[in-house]
């Protein structure tokens, strides 16, 4: 009796399960040709261009520098006697960091000096002695020869001899030295760097667009990373003539150093300029875009058909391309939905 109550549990639990399985077929077969007819329409968001001016900020980035960042250099040698100014010392234009021995140039410069005077006077007595015919014309040219290379001979050894004296040859704070009491120097050494930080400069690159927008003059807000709570305030010294290979245009700036931040050479900062242009534009999303901005594309619904058109594009501001040319403003363009279209598919716009 037992096995008979579990063969027929046994069946009724098999027709149960082929029952399930019969729903969940039919219940496929049913979703597969929904799917056959939704999919006969790709749904997409569209947008149109838009017609309007820029009004926006142009920002570009670099690196602050000094004003005068120099190296002085030795035009002279021998061995330095005493060291004056060093590392962190500030100077002004003039003021005396090293001396070199000189006593040799010293010598020289006397002995020319005393040729010079002598020369002179011989040609002072000499032209008196012309005068009364007591002398040639001949024997006065020579000594005016003479004295020409005497000037020449003592303003060489004379710049010989300034030389021996290291000066500053700017304003600002020794940033290094390569000196020593005692050391041997020779002509071309790398004696000092001097950098003024009092203005400093920044350099950055505007496309065309943008760099016609600028005259010298105009002011810019500067942030620097090292201060990010403050705005220093930047003034256009020079606009480039020439664009660089990425066709982008140098534009400097200057700005005054304050006591209280201490900026410095190098730091990394951002210029932002105001741009009002009142020219027209025809703007796009950029995501309406299909490939790249080099062969930009895009996808305009006519009567719910998909058609792959090409465009022309200009400047970029954010998520916004300026079209030169193949879309109105009227036209319905796909924003959202084109990974699966091509050329000629039927699409349900959404709402």
């Amino acid at each position: 009796m037992k096995k008979v109550i579990i063969i027929f549990s046994v069946i009724g639990l098999s027709g149960l399960v082929g029952y399930k399985l019969f729903a969940n077929k039919q219940e496929m077969q049913q979703n597969a040709k929904l799917s056959e007819i939704t999919s006969d329409k790709i749904p997409v968001r569209v947008i149109h261009p838009e017609n309007k001016s820029l009004d926006r900020q142009i920002q570009s980035d670099g690196t602050l520098e000094a004003i005068t960042d120099l190296v002085v250099i030795s035009e002279t040698q021998g061995k330095i006697l005493s060291v004056y100014k060093e590392k962190g010392d500030r100077v002004r234009k003039g003021d005396l960091l090293a001396q070199v021995e000189n006593d040799l140039i010293t010598a020289e410069v006397e002995a020319a000096k005393a040729n010079l005077d002598k020369l002179t006077l011989d040609l002072n007595r000499f032209s008196k002695l012309y005068e009364s015919d007591a002398t040639t014309k001949r024997q006065i040219e020579e000594i005016q020869i003479g004295l020409k290379n005497a000037e020449a001979q003592y303003k060489s050894a004379k710049k010989r001899l300034d030389n021996t004296s290291i000066r500053a040859t700017a304003n600002g704070i020794i940033n290094d030295d390569y000196v020593q009491e005692g050391a041997y120097i020779s002509p071309g050494k790398k004696l000092y760097e001097i950098v003024d930080v009092s203005q400093l400069k920044l350099n950055v690159k505007l496309t065309v667009t943008e760099v016609l927008t600028l005259k010298e003059g105009d002011l810019a807000e500067i942030t620097i990373s090292a201060f990010p709570a403050t705005r220093f305030s930047g003034k256009v010294t020079s606009i480039a003539a020439k664009a660089d290979n990425a066709l982008k245009y140098n534009v400097e700036l200057s700005l005054t150093n304050q006591k209280e931040f201490t900026l410095k050479s190098g730091m990394y900062a951002r210029a932002q300029f105001d741009w009002k242009d009142t020219t027209e534009r025809t703007l796009l999303n950029r995501n309406a875009i299909v490939g790249s901005l080099q062969k930009p594309q895009v996808f305009i619904i006519d009567n719910n058909v998909a058609k792959l058109k090409d465009i022309q594009v200009g400047e970029t501001t954010g998520d916004q391309v300026e079209v030169l040319s193949g879309v109105r403003s009227s036209d319905n363009v796909v924003l959202t939905g084109h990974i699966n279209l091509k050329d000629g598919t039927k699409v349900e716009i959404l709402n």
